[in-house]
């Protein structure tokens, strides 16, 4: 059998632009849409960075005093009254928000200035803003009455932009979810009948989970554009099979004393090995030029291997069907159309092309599945956790579809008198 690998593994390195698209490829291709996508998912760099100016319309010591007048005239008793001044008094409204924007987990990426509104719009005008936080008159009024009284509030704060973009939508969303978090607070206040407290503001920033590594783009494109091509080679290697049967290959072997299923055989395990090497260089190719898994120790790079091998031997198995298939089928062109076809639908319920957690549940589960998507998603845990025992589940389903795909490869495979 091992002249059987020799040759299959030959009539491989003889065809250099397969080698070299086989190899280059991959990892062109992943270094170019990681530069493209660089910002997406990158941890060390804020994704928005918003010019914002608060124009302040709103007199606070005028809005208190209006709001103690209403008090006196109310139907209260002194001590309700003195209770609901003095929590007036502690919340301020103008200043929470100047205070909330003010934090320093927010200022790292949203920077805030008071200014007059005619020279806020200027600056908006002339792009050197991107918006504008306007607190209106009377909104230290209304807020208290809305908080204390129940009123429905008559104002509101105002953003002005220029253009809808992401920047003025990401400051929408912080306001709103500011908003509504002291909503949440003053209403579980009022419930508890709680003393004047001051109110718990909103922090910036973003949550780490202690022990859980991250899952970047660039990871996500190596392995995902990796285990695409690895599929890849299985048609490659089984292709090859067209030019041994035009050229009778496969008929000597059968008028001679070899057994026929060392020819499977030696597809099996040539497509094994040269999609193995193929894994290897261009992980490590791309960790020498994008640092995909920095301080990662040896344990790490073990666990890979170990599932980058139970890849392969699945993908050697498809190329035993597919080489089976061609055996079977005159024509070359339907070959390759079928294996394609296989190839393509697995990639794109596997996620190689693009993520698919945004998919039904039935697809992800579908893609979990796939050879490539099980190999992602074992993968992706691996990286986060590091837990071994997470390993061996999918290493067997691996190893239990190669089993498969061979064994339905030698099933069809043509014996001695058939051709």
């Amino acid at each position: 059998m091992g002249s059987f690998i020799k040759k299959d593994l030959l009539v491989f390195w003889r065809d250099r632009k397969e080698i070299l698209a086989a190899l280059l490829l991959p990892i062109a291709l992943i270094v170019i849409l990681n530069f493209a996508f660089s910002g997406i998912f990158n941890d060390d760099q804020a994704s928005i960075n918003l010019d914002v100016a608060i124009v302040q319309d709103d007199d606070p010591s005028a809005g208190l005093e209006r709001f103690k007048e209403t008090i006196q005239e109310g139907d209260f008793s002194q001590a309700e009254k003195a209770t609901m001044i003095e929590q007036a008094a502690s919340i301020e409204p103008s200043r929470l928000i100047h205070d909330f924007f003010n934090n320093k987990g927010l200022k790292e990426w949203v920077n805030t200035k008071e200014l007059p509104e005619k020279e806020a719009k200027e600056l908006v005008d002339n792009g050197e803003l991107d918006a504008i936080i306007k607190i209106p008159k009377g909104f230290t009024y209304h807020v208290s009455s809305a908080i204390m009284l129940n009123k429905e509030s008559e104002v509101a704060l105002t953003i002005m932009a220029e253009d809808q973009s992401a920047e003025v939508r990401a400051l929408q969303n912080i306001v709103n979810s500011f908003i509504d978090s002291l909503n949440l607070q003053f209403a579980l206040g009022s419930k508890a009948e709680s003393a004047a407290t001051e109110p718990e503001l909103p922090q910036g920033g973003k949550e780490v989970v202690e022990g859980v590594d991250t899952y970047t783009i660039s990871r996500y494109f190596t392995i995902a554009i990796s285990t695409l091509f690895a599929l890849f080679m299985a048609q490659t290697v089984a292709l090859k099979t067209v030019t041994e049967k035009r050229e009778r290959v496969f008929n000597r072997i059968v008028l001679s004393d070899s057994n026929p299923l060392y020819f499977l055989l030696g597809k099996t395990v040539s497509t094994f090995i040269l999609t193995l090497l193929q894994m290897v260089i261009v992980f490590a190719s791309l960790q020498l030029l994008l640092d995909i898994f920095p301080g990662k120790p040896f344990a790490f790079w073990l666990g890979l291997m170990v599932v980058m091998t139970a890849f392969a031997l699945t993908v050697a198995g498809l190329s035993a069907l597919f080489t089976a298939m061609t055996l079977n089928l005159t024509n070359s062109n339907a070959v390759s159309g079928l294996s394609t076809l296989i190839i393509m639908t697995l990639g794109v319920l596997g996620g190689s092309f693009f993520p698919i957690q945004g998919f039904p549940e039935i697809i992800q589960k579908m893609g979990e599945w796939t050879p490539n998507g099980l190999t992602q998603t074992v993968l992706i845990e691996w990286i986060q956790f590091g837990n071994a025992d997470d390993l061996l589940l999918p290493i067997i389903i691996l190893i239990a579809v190669f089993v498969v795909c061979f064994g339905i490869g030698m099933s069809i495979f043509p014996k001695r008198g058939r051709i």
